[in-house]
């Protein structure tokens, strides 16, 4: 008598007979998932476990697995291993969170003279001490075991990212008179559309000092098609000196005023201020954000405020805070699309072209709008008046 199987016959949609044809054909899938589909085209046909375990030169629990799996759970969950328990953990939750916590902590804190860990380091220094700490299964730890343990809780101990303290106790007041600063001027921006005489100028300024004068020793070469992409420069070069830059952008028109000197002082500030004075009518007062170095408070520039009064008014910026200046955006801009390569042959021709530069902006002024936070004026005014 012929055996006959009591294992339920394999139903598929013609959709899914499409993709076990193709997967069976396939010669870039992987191995295993050519074999799977085979052993399921098979069964479908109408072959035995043991005649389709021959044709593929394998054994019958490993198509009976195929077969059980896509009649239990359908064809596409066959082509995958299901999820299995897997073996216990050898790393106890303990001996993890104390490798987390050495991650956490700087190499020079356990008397290594790196600042930053290495993988590498990291793992010697856990194998050495997992005994004294009580974690004896560390001992033949390795390296891609830390990373996995490390990826899973998103600790990258050798890379460092950039934040900015809030050092000034009074920071949300003065930041919040900076914000309504700059709604101050969206709202005169728009009368001053309308036809509005405006008698107030608001006036975003900082210095940018320690700008380099650097020449070449060598001329650059200029890029050639097919064989160097960028122009080719020397690695030495000579330096003359530095400058720096005093500059404020009219946050109504955005127009940008700037004078260059060698230092940054309170005469140098002064005669900025006088610069400013020349430059706007005598019936407009100047509302000018600014952050708190010394030059801006100092003996000598209250002497010459007392000369002007009611010209000028400050805003100052938190301690610490200089991003909230709107001038920080344009120095940002200036010296990634200028400054970045710049070669010179003197100081003088530094400050010549930093000030044609300036010029070529404010034939086309952008006018800087502020965004960030700005939705939270109200209540935050509110809660500070």
């Amino acid at each position: 008598m012929p055996f006959v199987s009591k294992k339920p016959k394999l139903k598929v949609s013609d959709e899914e007979l499409e993709i076990l044809r193709s997967a069976s054909q396939s010669r870039t899938m992987p191995l295993r998932t050519v074999e799977r589909a085979k052993m399921m085209l098979g069964y479908h046909k109408g072959d035995t476990i043991a005649a389709i375990a021959r044709s593929l030169g394998t054994n019958r629990k490993k198509v009976e697995r195929t077969i059980d799996k896509a009649l239990a759970f359908g064809v596409n969950v066959a082509f995958e291993d299901l999820h299995r328990k897997g073996r216990p953990r050898r790393i106890s939750s303990e001996a993890r969170a104390w490798i987390i916590s050495l991650a956490c902590s700087k190499p020079k804190d356990y008397g290594y003279a790196s600042e930053l860990w290495t993988n590498r380091a990291l793992t010697r220094h856990i194998r050495e001490n997992c005994f004294e700490q009580g974690f004896p299964e560390l001992y033949r730890l390795s390296g891609g075991t830390v990373s996995k343990i490390l990826s899973k809780s998103n600790i990258k101990p050798h890379k460092i990212s950039g934040y900015i303290e809030r050092r000034d106790p009074e920071f949300k007041i003065k930041s919040a008179a900076i914000l309504h600063t700059y709604k101050q001027v969206e709202i005169l921006r728009d009368k001053a559309n309308n036809g509005e005489e405006m008698l107030t100028a608001y006036i975003s300024y900082d210095e940018k000092p320690g700008i380099q004068a650097i020449g070449n020793v060598a001329p650059d070469l200029a890029p050639i098609p097919g064989m160097y992409p960028g122009i080719s420069r020397d690695y030495e070069y000579k330096s003359y000196g530095t400058l720096s830059l005093l500059a404020s952008i009219d946050l109504l028109t955005g127009k940008i005023y700037v004078k260059v000197f060698d230092r940054h002082r309170s005469t140098e500030f002064i005669e900025y201020l006088k610069y400013l004075d020349s430059v706007f009518p005598p019936e407009i007062k100047l509302v000018i954000t600014l952050d708190n170095h010394s030059a801006h408070t100092s003996k000598e520039t209250r002497d010459y405020l007392l000369t002007v009064p009611n010209r000028f008014s400050f805003v100052f910026t938190p301690k610490h805070a200089s991003w909230l200046n709107i001038i920080e955006c344009f120095f940002s801009k200036m010296t990634r699309s200028f400054l970045r390569g710049i070669r010179v042959s003197s100081k003088a021709e530094l400050k010549e072209r930093i000030l044609k530069y300036v010029d070529e902006i404010n034939q086309m002024p952008v006018v800087f709008k502020w965004e960030y936070k700005m939705d939270e004026i109200p209540g935050g005014l509110m809660a500070y008046v």
